[in-house]
């Protein structure tokens, strides 16, 4: 694999809802090789091949020619890390340096899909957790260990989950109201009136965790062209023709975009990919409350976004289920 330079982070970029998109920026900074970056002076090695050993307790950096040890990160320390978004060969974790204690993004460019360091970083982590809780459970029940120290258990790492779709993006519309499968039906009427398929952009919709981006590639990299928090997602829906997708983001000051896509074979998978990044948020949040108000908090309020994102998902989906029953779905686009 490649290394990058790294980024300094700040500690507020890793709480809840802010670490995914953190790591991201850094990945997206540091793997266009931008020249800018403070901090990109004293790595191990800007651009340079070495090989990333995970072992039982500790991620290491080697020097592939004469396998000297650039660099050992205990496993234990990672905060986060993430595979990128933009291409899934970028890696990067964060980490504090042991000597300025000050929190680093570090990211590799990898020779084959990032993923599979994932993956076993967390089944790593995972066996720590649980030789910790053990060690613990042990300490607790012994009664020669009264004047032990407790263990100190670590966050458990982050990963996310991206899923990626090719779709045509139709533009944005303004629109009155945050809800509603009218606004929803209307704006896709709207643009698919006004504009002939030629005007549609070819993209990728990223739906991550905490984001829905709308990506344009280039010849040497990606444009991001729209990126939605799933907090300020409003409103979603599969439009009347089964092909369509529309999703509503609350942009401030009583302001509503409506983003409207053309996605093959149908809006199906994308809707509800979307609507599972708006039910994780949800979970999320309930879990970051105090136990005494969970109890009552078991389903999304009525008026919450993603109970009016679910609603419009059932029934944009059952909607979609029962037109495929009667009508063979086809993947060209409509003649203008």
């Amino acid at each position: 694999m490649n290394m990058n330079p790294y980024m300094c982070m700040a500690e507020r970029d890793l709480t809840e809802g802010r670490s995914s998109m953190a790591v991201h920026h850094c990945i997206r900074q540091l793997s266009y090789c931008r020249r800018d970056i403070q901090d990109s002076a004293g790595v191990w090695g800007e651009g340079k091949d070495m090989l990333l050993v995970l072992q039982d307790r500790d991620l290491t950096l080697v020097d592939p020619d004469d396998h000297s040890l650039l660099h050992s990160q205990p496993i234990s320390s990672i905060r986060v890390w993430g595979v990128g978004r933009d291409h899934d060969r970028d890696f990067a974790y964060v980490a504090r340096d042991k000597t300025t204690r000050v929190l680093k993004c570090h990211v590799f460019r990898c020779d084959t899909p990032a993923e599979a360091i994932a993956t076993s970083l967390h089944e790593i982590c995972s066996k720590i957790m649980a030789e910790r809780k053990s060690a613990k459970a042990a300490a607790g029940s012994s009664s020669q260990t009264g004047s032990d120290v407790p263990l100190q258990e670590f966050p458990m790492p982050k990963t996310e989950l991206v899923q990626k779709f090719h779709v045509h993006y139709l533009g944005m519309t303004s629109v009155s109201r945050p809800i509603g499968m009218d606004i929803i039906n209307g704006a896709i009427e709207s643009l698919v009136s006004s504009t002939g398929k030629e005007d549609w952009t070819p993209v990728t919709l990223s739906v991550a965790d905490a984001t829905v981006a709308v990506i344009k590639e280039k010849a040497q990299e990606e444009e991001i062209l729209v990126e939605c928090r799933v907090r300020f997602l409003s409103f979603m829906g599969v439009g009347q023709d089964i092909h369509t997708f529309a999703f509503v983001m609350d942009s401030g000051n009583q302001h509503f975009q409506c983003h409207v896509f053309w996605c093959d074979p149908n809006a199906g998978s994308v809707s509800e990919a979307v609507q599972a990044a708006c039910v994780l948020r949800y979970q999320k949040c309930l879990v970051a409350r105090p136990p005494s108000q969970r109890a009552s908090s078991s389903s999304p309020p009525p008026d919450s976004v993603t109970r009016r994102v679910t609603t419009s998902v059932k029934r944009g989906v059952q909607s979609l289920i029962d037109t495929l029953k009667t009508k063979k779905p086809s993947s060209e686009l409509p003649q203008q």
